[in-house]
């Protein structure tokens, strides 16, 4: 599991958020103080091989996380392809009509359907953003949060925060990519799996033994 934590503005507090691919994640989630929870649903999300909602849950879901004053944030954070459009602006309108609360995405298809629609949306750490120029093109897009590539060290989120008024987030506990946030190719490459739609299966964490065919050794 990977638990996020956004950095305070002058006028917001901490936010610890933590995910959930189903309602037992949810509810321990909950009921172990996350003031956020982050999930998606079985369509365009990173966590394609882990559990994941239905569009049909999603009323639920935001009406058992406002009762406890948690907040939601449901991802939409692969590449989206263009027969894939569509789909992306139903599940918008359906998280729309059932109040969660914000979209967090990286394909500006659905930043721009986000902005369509009037939903507060975040860039997701796919994003790769390292610093306060990113941050604010990303902002004259619409976007209310960047979550920061994982890449970032304290004192470079410290020079990030002191040159932008966006709402920064910050991953502190899981699993660190060897890529750039994610950005890998190798896991497509040898099994098509893609790691930018969700479905990474981790051959990089193998273990190897090179074979050079020109010196047989």
């Amino acid at each position: 599991m990977t638990n996020n934590h956004q950095l305070p503005t002058p006028h917001n507090p901490p936010e610890l958020m933590a995910p959930a691919g189903d309602w037992t994640m949810l509810r321990t989630a909950v009921n172990s103080g996350a003031d956020a929870v982050y999930f998606g649903i079985d369509k365009l999300n990173m966590r394609a091989k882990a559990k994941n909602f239905s569009i049909e849950d999603l009323t639920e879901i935001t009406k058992f996380c406002r009762s406890n004053k948690v907040k939601t944030y449901l991802t939409l954070n692969t590449i989206v392809f263009e027969d894939e459009i569509s789909e992306a602006e139903e599940i918008i309108t359906e998280a729309k009509k059932a109040n969660i609360d914000r979209i967090i995405c990286w394909d500006l298809a659905v930043a721009e359907l986000c902005s369509k629609y009037e939903f507060p949306f975040c860039i997701s750490t796919q994003g790769s953003v390292s610093n306060s120029l990113a941050a604010s093109v990303y902002k004259k897009f619409g976007a209310v949060r960047i979550v920061l590539a994982r890449e970032c060290s304290i004192e470079e989120i410290k020079k990030i925060r002191a040159n932008t008024d966006l709402e920064l987030e910050a991953f502190v506990h899981g699993a660190m990519c060897i890529a750039v946030s994610g950005r890998c190719f190798m896991s497509h490459h040898l099994f098509e799996q893609s790691a930018n739609r969700g479905e990474c299966i981790q051959p990089c964490r193998r273990e190897y033994e090179v074979y050079d065919s020109a010196t047989q050794k």
